[in-house]
């Protein structure tokens, strides 16, 4: 044989067993791979209700809320209830002393007595010009003036009657106490303080736990999924267990709002106080009869979602459209139906095509 056509076959035959050693080594490697085990669970056909969630405060309702404020500047001198107590109506919330009322009398009392005085001088001198007109021995003028020192008078001391009477009405409100049943919310002050009648130093507060609401923030979008009357949770750090609500009312939306207020209110007697912040759960719209999968299950990659589905001893990935949502499930619109076994657990390590082994 020739030398280069003996060269171009031992060429090919060099070429044909590296090709086949090659193909040896992938399969090898393929084989070589264990499978990934995974927990399956075949999708139900099933009810769902989608859930809005949104965060909420507790508010009083009108008239369940008494702050106690001191009628004028005093000090306290007793205030028999804590932050945490059961108050009956009529029970003593605070009791006052009020030294500026007491000097305040005093210098009242004085200038009563002047002006008393002032009224008798002023009709003593009435009535002897009237004499002295009959008389002859004076003018209406100089009358005229005496009537009017009287008018005065009478004026004057009316004026210091109805400041005693102011005084005494609030001498008298030296005790507050308790407007209706209910438990003091808190409590700013302690005995000897000096307060101020001014209603942002407030003493304590007292509301009714009975009459008080949450007022949640809903998005405006969310707003429309549910009507008056839908049910609801409130959950808070402090209670293990969620309190139940119902939706009482919606505010209309304001115009480039985000946010809509939606009043709830409680089913049962609560301890939550005005003010306590809560997270908010409604129930919205509702599905029935449709595929369901747990949310677990579901992969997100950006504004895709997928699932993968337990094909034999191989797990393939499916791209589904998801429906309504709940804190466990969601409804799969498209990708996916009833009966087919889809992987829950150990989708993290699985790419198309993965072999796999279901773990009963």
């Amino acid at each position: 044989m020739p030398l280069l056509p003996r060269r171009l076959a031992c060429a090919c035959l060099i070429l044909a067993a590296g090709t086949s050693a090659c193909r040896r080594g992938t399969t090898k490697e393929v084989e070589s791979e264990p499978p990934i085990p995974v927990v399956t669970e075949a999708v139900q056909l099933g009810n769902i209700r989608a859930v809005v969630s949104a965060t909420g405060v507790v508010v009083a309702l009108p008239g369940a809320d008494f702050a106690a404020v001191a009628p004028v500047e005093g000090r306290i001198v007793e205030i028999p209830k804590k932050a945490g107590d059961t108050v009956k109506a009529g029970d003593v919330l605070v009791r006052f002393e009020f030294p500026s009322l007491r000097a305040e009398g005093t210098v009242r009392a004085a200038a009563a007595r002047r002006a008393d005085l002032r009224l008798q001088n002023a009709k003593v001198v009435q009535a002897r010009v009237q004499k002295l007109l009959t008389a002859g021995a004076a003018s209406q003028r100089e009358l005229d003036e005496a009537d009017h020192e009287v008018s005065d008078a009478e004026a004057e001391v009316a004026l210091y009657a109805a400041a005693q009477s102011a005084a005494d009405a609030v001498g008298q409100r030296t005790t507050i106490r308790a407007p209706f049943d209910g438990v003091v919310a808190e409590r700013l002050h302690e005995p000897g303080d000096l307060v101020g009648s001014s209603t942002t130093d407030v003493i304590l507060r007292v509301i009714d736990p009975h009459q008080v609401e949450v007022e949640a923030s809903v998005r405006v979008a969310d707003a429309g999924r549910f009507s008056d009357g839908a049910s609801g949770r409130g959950v808070t750090t402090t209670r293990p267990a969620p309190e139940p609500l119902r939706v009482v009312s919606r505010a209309q939306p304001e115009a480039g709002a985000t946010a809509v207020s939606v009043r709830m209110a409680f089913l049962e007697a609560t301890a939550l106080t005005p003010g306590t912040e809560l997270g908010v759960e409604i129930d919205a719209e509702q599905r029935s009869n449709v595929p369901l999968v747990p949310a677990v299950a579901v992969v997100k990659d950006g504004a895709a979602s997928a699932v993968f589905v337990a094909a034999g001893t191989q797990a393939r990935k499916r791209q589904v459209v998801l429906g309504v949502e709940d804190a466990e499930r969601v409804e799969i619109i498209s990708g996916v139906k009833a009966g087919e076994s889809i992987v829950t657990q150990g989708q993290s390590n699985l790419r198309d095509g993965s072999a796999i082994s279901v773990s009963q």
